[in-house]
């Protein structure tokens, strides 16, 4: 592969600049932009450019869905170059003319000439016939090259006409690809709307089951609820009779303490009298024996209110043990609760993301028909 140069990189580039800024790129204004006055590098950059121009503008015109603002941007666009070749080429048949022009005065000049000295230098003349006959020779060239121009520029013509025609037949591909992704497109949406009915069964399904299935757990709940209700009430009532009983017991050793502090007084009087009348102190034993055995009794029946005292304590820790059990399966069963509210709340958002989908356009909806493709049974 030849190796490219700075230069017609430099001036490839260019071009694209140019065009970007509105310029039409021509050998003088590439070379005024890069700086470097190289037509024999330039020249080529500038065909190069203008050829992957084209083949980028028929690339793109043979994709669908091209935006009609780009196929007409490229038209421009090659229109402008076949009008930089046309300027160009009627330059060069201009400044042909010219110079056929001051050859012809060059001949007539020579031919005067000739005429002048003819007599007089033989020599000359035959050196001037020699000189017009290479200017005619030159002449003959130049009109062949005028000639070969004027072909080049039939044959753009016929390549501007065929051109023309490959855009006609690029345009009913086109339109036949329009009407193939409209076909598709319908298929697609037909696609969608099967897929989003049976997604939207299977959801009712889903939450008509989920439905059941919390109020199965909403029923056991309540059965649960119900019978921790009633264990509690239950256990109220207990704990109501051992407060009674509690009650009772104390109203009892309340009642044996002032019956002891009765004695005591009764003891004191006893000693006080057994002091006083020694006579008395045999009836006064008798007295403090019968009291000793009462204080024995007191101190048995202190015994057992105490021992009641510490079953009613028994009782009552019971009883709150069952009441922080009773508890703890409430806050259980409102724990299952907060599950059911939150699958319930899962299952309604799912719900909107779907009713959301199925209220999309068309062309959103297509995008996702593979996802719902594998989802369907």
């Amino acid at each position: 592969m030849p190796k490219v140069s700075d230069t017609y990189e430099r001036a490839y580039e260019a071009c694209g600049t140019l065009a970007v800024r509105g310029i039409n790129p021509t050998v003088k204004t590439v070379a005024e932009f890069i700086g470097t006055n190289s037509p024999a590098i330039i020249s080529p950059a500038i065909k190069d450019w203008k050829q992957s121009i084209a083949a980028e503008s028929m690339r793109r015109l043979a994709i669908p869905e091209v935006p009609e603002r780009l196929v007409e941007s490229t038209v421009a666009l090659w229109r402008l170059a076949v009008e930089e070749a046309q300027l160009s080429l009627a330059k060069e048949k201009e400044a042909m003319a010219v110079e056929k022009a001051g050859l012809q005065a060059q001949i007539a000049q020579a031919e005067a000439a000739c005429l002048a000295v003819q007599q007089d230098y033989a020599a000359y003349r035959e050196r001037a016939g020699q000189e017009a006959e290479a200017l005619r020779t030159t002449l003959a060239q130049r009109e062949a090259e005028s000639a070969q121009w004027q072909a080049a520029q039939e044959q753009t013509a016929k390549d501007w006409a065929q051109g023309r025609e490959d855009n006609a037949a690029l345009a009913a591909t086109l339109a036949e690809s329009q009407r193939n992704l409209e076909r598709q497109q319908a298929e697609w949406v037909e696609k969608f709307d099967r897929d989003h009915a049976w997604h939207l069964g299977r959801i009712s399904e889903e939450r008509e089951r989920a439905q059941q299935e919390a109020a199965g757990k909403m029923a056991r709940l309540e059965e649960t609820l119900a019978l921790s209700r009633q264990h509690v009430a239950s256990l109220n009532g207990y704990l109501d009779a051992s407060a009674a009983a509690t009650g009772e017991l104390r109203g009892e050793l309340k009642a044996v303490r002032e019956e002891k502090e009765r004695l005591l007084k009764e003891l004191d009087t006893a000693r006080s009298a057994l002091a006083d009348a020694t006579r008395q102190r045999f009836d006064t034993e008798l007295q403090l024996a019968e009291a000793v055995r009462q204080q024995e009794r007191l101190q048995e029946d202190r015994l057992k209110l105490q021992q009641a005292h510490e079953a009613s304590c028994g009782a009552l820790a019971e009883a709150t043990r069952r009441c922080l059990d009773i508890d703890a399966q409430l806050a259980e069963a409102q724990r299952q609760q907060a599950c059911l509210q939150e699958e319930w709340l899962t299952l309604q958002r799912e719900h909107a993301a779907l009713s959301h989908l199925s209220e999309q356009p068309p062309n959103h909806r297509a995008e996702h028909g593979d996802a719902g493709q594998q989802d369907a049974p």
